[in-house]
């Protein structure tokens, strides 16, 4: 099969690989689309393990069902990760798999991912590692869907109410998502910090009240002077980056929450005092809520569409690439094999 395999920075190459083996409790899917995520994005700027091929956010048909496997069957529309995990652990025995100290995805030489013509993935219990796309749904819709999956679960994650005053840093895709997710759930005060035109115009259609374009404007002084007696119930930090974090921690009220999505590139010093004083709950998120999403986007409270900026053949994976890290209007990319 052909697949994008990474051979350093800046360098992916379309080449022909075996197609991954299914295991008894797994299948292998047909990819029909596959995003590239900021985490793809990660070592393709800063380096990984060569030979690697990345992609954990796709959709395709089951084409092979393991012998153990009885909830899902050839020829379903899905959704899923491709991951493993050592099934031993504390962990794994209560279902709670991305905490597994074995956990890998994509990006580890062991794990092939989706950008490629074929995935396989385990099949666990209760919609973790993958879901039924429904029929109203696109599969470019369905590889744009993991993004949402984790926005839902941070969200849900925080006990976000509908009532809290709610700021996301961060006009990503993940950003975009969380507002979604936020309207969905009716909170109706939301601030967005962004960059790029583009993303912030989105993040106004997404549900934001008010969009700050971080270029130009202090996303402290704004929440301050839009909330001056409370400041933020709730703040999401999806840009992953040291300016951001202790902007977070400056605009959410003592005793509020700081949820961390972002995947942060650099180590950086910080006081904890500054956390302490303020009684704040500091909450890191890791982990997906496939079938949640998929309500959603079933019953039209999210929609991914929007979102969806470019799409690719496979054989111009590297285009994609360079499309997501370059593009002033890039949000989501995706690659079609």
């Amino acid at each position: 099969m052909k697949a994008a395999v990474f051979h350093g920075i800046n360098d992916i190459r379309v080449e022909e690989v075996p197609i991954p083996a299914v295991q008894s409790n797994g299948v292998l899917v047909k990819v029909k689309a596959t995003g590239i995520c900021g985490s793809d994005l990660h070592p393709y700027r800063m380096g990984g393990a060569v030979g690697a091929i990345f992609g954990h956010e796709f959709s395709g048909e089951v084409v092979e069902v393991g012998a153990d496997v009885s909830t899902v069957n050839e020829g379903d529309r899905v959704v899923g990760i491709p991951f493993s995990v050592c099934n031993q652990c504390h962990w794994c025995k209560q279902e709670l798999y991305a905490r597994c100290p074995d956990l890998h995805l994509p990006g580890w030489p062991d794990i092939s991912g989706a950008q490629a013509e074929y995935t396989a993935i385990p099949v666990m219990p209760g919609d973790l590692s993958i879901v039924k796309l429904p029929d109203n749904l696109s599969f470019e819709e369905g590889a744009a869907l993991e993004p949402l999956s984790v926005a839902v679960y941070g969200v849900t994650r925080a006990k976000v109410q509908p009532d809290d005053r709610v700021v996301v840093i961060g006009a990503g895709m993940i950003g975009l998502c969380i507002v979604q997710a936020l309207r969905a759930i009716g909170v109706s005060q939301i601030i967005v910090s962004g960059r790029r035109s583009k993303r912030l115009e989105l993040a106004k259609t997404c549900g934001a009240d008010i969009v700050v374009d971080a270029a130009k404007d202090d996303i402290v002084s704004v929440v301050k002077d839009t909330w001056p007696d409370t400041l933020a119930d709730v703040v999401f930090e999806t840009a992953g980056v040291e300016t951001t974090f202790q902007q977070s921690l400056a605009i959410v009220h003592p005793g509020g929450k700081v949820v961390l999505e972002g995947i942060f590139e650099q180590a950086f010093k910080w006081n904890p005092t500054t956390a302490v004083l303020k009684d704040v709950d500091l909450i890191a998120c890791f982990g997906e809520d496939f079938a949640g999403s998929v309500d959603l986007l079933s019953q039209g409270k999210a929609d991914m569409k929007p979102l969806i900026s470019h799409e690719f053949p496979l054989d111009q994976a590297k285009q994609g690439y360079d499309a997501a890290l370059e593009a002033e209007d890039a949000i989501k990319v995706l690659l079609k094999p």
